[in-house]
């Protein structure tokens, strides 16, 4: 169970850094995305860096 609070934590946290992009793009650049080029821009750009699910689990 903790493992699915953990990945359900992650999904919101990259959901909200995704809507974030959008607005930053959209304020720089003048792009309007979609969501799902939002999405695919962000990963390619920023996934690999963002925390694993483990950093979202307790200890």
């Amino acid at each position: 169970m903790e493992t699915e609070a953990a990945f359900a934590t992650r999904m919101v946290e990259q959901v909200q850094h995704i809507k974030h992009y959008r607005q930053e793009v959209l304020l720089v650049e003048g792009r309007v995305l979609d969501d799902d080029t939002a999405a695919l821009e962000w990963i390619t750009r920023h996934a690999a860096t963002f925390p694993p699910i483990e950093a979202f689990t307790s200890h």
